[in-house]
């Protein structure tokens, strides 16, 4: 058999045995379209050695390290058990000038390090060294200095030196999660762009005014799937950590993975961070303990109307990434829409609050000062 040549050769690229197997996945824009998943890999193994925090009756040992950031000072504190050899299970940051979108970074943090996906935890904590804001010179534990692109950044690179410091990465094993990523890199469009969904939300409590957009692309099989989450407006930008983080969950094909994350943001709490909004897909209001807590309401809401999960941010199905308890998922996931304040002598409601220096009715709208 013979090979002709029907056009001209233009340039050429050397391709290991290694490359030849491997089957990337593509992205294909089209203008006013979501971008194409071309292909998607095998489903995720069970990858969770803790679903939660073990409760470990008798302590553990952990290592605290200082950021001295540009605007902010506070500690984290990582936690590891023996376990054959250490291994590093959780972060918690301590203190009160700690960055606002810090700490839930560090809850949903957690889970990875609790997985048993050594590679997933080390690529998003890369990832997460990156993050760009105010930079500023480090001290690493080992004294070498370093200039960390922000606060998150300094987070995520010291997390990762403690993961190196206890050989966390040492032992190889299996990547399940790391290879259900639909890409390791944010896919980015052409110059003829593609949709996404967005919303608008403000809490007047942090002085948050944010737009959430919610990049979105299709998989093989027609299903349209949001893979990235970002911010603009008036915000802290240690947030941008924690959509960094979740677009990484976002891109893992198992969306069991994602709804984890999102549940447990569902509880995350500031002071003087309680507001009230529109409950996603009503008309009805409530009220969230945070701007973080709603933002995980509405990227659930949005799964569930792209019929990626139930309404209540459980999973429609299990893929072996943790076992999933349904009933706890509901008592976790649904909204307390009940208000939270004294009662109102004109209608009854338990939604009186201070407003503007007046005790006023988050339901009626009576207010003694009237």
């Amino acid at each position: 058999m013979s090979v002709s040549i029907t056009k001209k050769i233009t340039g050429y690229k050397v391709v290991t045995p290694e490359d030849a197997t491997r089957k990337p996945s593509v992205f294909v824009d089209e203008p006013d379209r979501h971008l194409k998943l071309g292909t998607v890999p095998k489903p995720v193994a069970a990858s969770l050695r803790w679903s939660k925090r073990p409760d470990l009756v008798e302590g553990n040992d952990s290592r605290t390290y200082l950021i001295r950031g540009p605007e902010h000072r506070f500690a984290i504190d990582i936690g590891h058990v023996q376990n054959g050899h250490a291994e590093p299970f959780e972060v918690w940051v301590k203190g009160d000038t700690a960055p606002r979108g810090i700490a839930p970074l560090a809850k949903s943090l957690s889970m990875d390090m609790r997985s048993r996906d050594r590679g997933f935890l080390q690529a998003k904590l890369e990832s997460l060294a990156k993050t760009p804001g105010k930079p500023f010179e480090l001290t690493l534990p080992d004294h070498r200095q370093v200039l960390a692109p922000s606060e998150v950044a300094a987070f995520a690179m010291l997390v990762d030196f403690r993961c190196r410091e206890l050989g966390a990465y040492d032992v190889q094993g299996p990547t399940p999660v790391l290879d259900a990523l639909m890409s390791r890199k944010e896919p980015k469009t052409t110059a003829r762009g593609s949709d996404c969904w967005f919303v608008d939300f403000a809490n007047p409590n942090s002085g948050d005014n944010i737009s959430m957009f919610v990049k979105e692309l299709v998989l093989p099989d027609g299903t349209v799937r949001p893979y990235s989450v970002w911010l603009g407006g008036k915000y802290p930008k240690s947030l941008d950590g924690l959509c960094k983080s979740l677009s990484f969950d976002l891109r893992v094909i198992e969306v069991e993975w994602v709804l984890l994350k999102l549940r447990q943001l569902l509880s995350v709490s500031e002071v003087n961070g309680e507001f009230r909004a529109q409950v996603p897909g009503h008309e009805k209001t409530a009220f969230y303990p945070s701007t973080v807590a709603y933002m995980a309401s509405l990227i659930i809401d949005r799964l569930a109307y792209r019929g990626l999960c139930e309404i209540d941010g459980s999973p429609k199905g299990s893929s072996g990434v943790v076992a999933f308890d349904k009933a706890k998922a509901r008592s976790v996931a649904t909204v307390d829409t009940s208000p939270k304040g004294m009662p109102c002598g004109a209608c009854g409601a338990l939604a009186v609050k201070m407003d503007g220096g007046c005790a006023t009715c988050q339901e009626c709208g009576h207010s003694h000062c009237q």
